[in-house]
Formats: structure tokens, C-alpha cells, sequence
């Protein structure tokens, strides 16, 4: 199900276990159809939903694809920057190798120590890329899915 205020999809059997969900359910009004209440912003969740409610979950929808589309450039950037970060380490970690010394490796040198600062921080920025580009995709592919639906007429909760 999906909320038609905000575009949560929500998982049923999650809020049928909440009990403060189910409570405010029955202190809503006995006429209206409600099946759920959105955890994320409080809006009755109707069975049978109006031609409005419809139209306010596509706009919900197009927000919440545009907030994948967000997630995926914030991750292309933190990527970005994984990658510069590790070229740079790989530039320090070269300079790491001293030339009167046969370019042997010195450990205790302050470049082997940038490199090795650089290569963690690379890692975590690449890391932190990778989960966010995941995520926005994965967002955009559900919502794409969700507005199909609703374009071609085959929407139901």
C-alpha cells in the first residue's frame, strides 16, 4: 500500500503489529473506509481511493522520484570524490618510495602516512557512493513502476 499524501509505500504487516497505529485507527471517524495510518505522515490510508487521492499520489510519487534522482547524484559525487581521493593516495604512496634508497618503501615517512590516510577516506567515500547510487535507483525504479500503474489505469492498493 501507498500512502496518498506523501508516497510511502508502506508494509501492512509492519503497522498491523503497531498497536498505536491500530488505535488511532478505531478513534478515527466509524463511516470512512480507513484502512491504515501512514507512519510517516499521519494521513488516513483509504481502501477504496477517489479520483484525488490518485492524483495526489502521482504528485507524491514524482516527489519521491525526484528525491531518488537526488540520492543518485549525491552518490555519483561522493563516488567521484572516492576516486580523485584515490589517485591522490596512489600519487603520495609512490612518493612514499625514496630514491637514494634503491626506492625502497619508507613506512615511517609522512607520504606513506598521507597515502594511507587518503586510501581509508577513499574507501569510505567510495563505500558511502556506492549505497547511495543503490538506493537511488532502486527508488526511482519503484516509483517508475508506481506511475506506470497509475497512467495505464491498473492501480489498485
Amino acid at each position: 500500500m501507498y500512502c496518498y499524501h506523501c508516497g510511502k509505500k508502506i508494509d501492512e504487516t509492519k503497522v498491523k503489529s503497531d498497536p498505536t497505529t491500530i488505535a488511532k485507527v478505531e478513534e478515527a471517524k466509524a463511516d470512512t473506509s480507513v484502512s491504515y495510518i501512514c507512519p510517516r505522515c499521519g494521513h488516513l490510508i483509504h481502501s477504496n481511493p477517489t479520483e484525488a487521492d490518485v492524483k495526489s499520489l502521482a504528485a507524491a510519487a514524482h516527489a519521491e522520484m525526484q528525491r531518488g534522482r537526488n540520492s543518485f547524484a549525491s552518490g555519483m559525487g561522493y563516488s567521484l570524490i572516492g576516486i580523485i581521493c584515490l589517485l591522490i593516495a596512489i600519487i603520495f604512496l609512490r612518493l612514499a618510495h625514496k630514491p637514494g634508497l634503491n626506492y625502497a618503501l619508507q613506512v615511517e615517512s609522512s607520504e606513506f602516512i598521507v597515502s594511507m590516510i587518503l586510501f581509508v577516506v577513499c574507501t569510505i567515500l567510495i563505500i558511502i557512493g556506492i549505497v547511495l547510487v543503490t538506493k537511488g535507483v532502486l527508488q526511482q525504479r519503484k516509483y517508475k513502476v508506481l506511475l506506470d500503474s497509475i497512467q495505464n489505469k491498473t492501480f489498485y492498493q
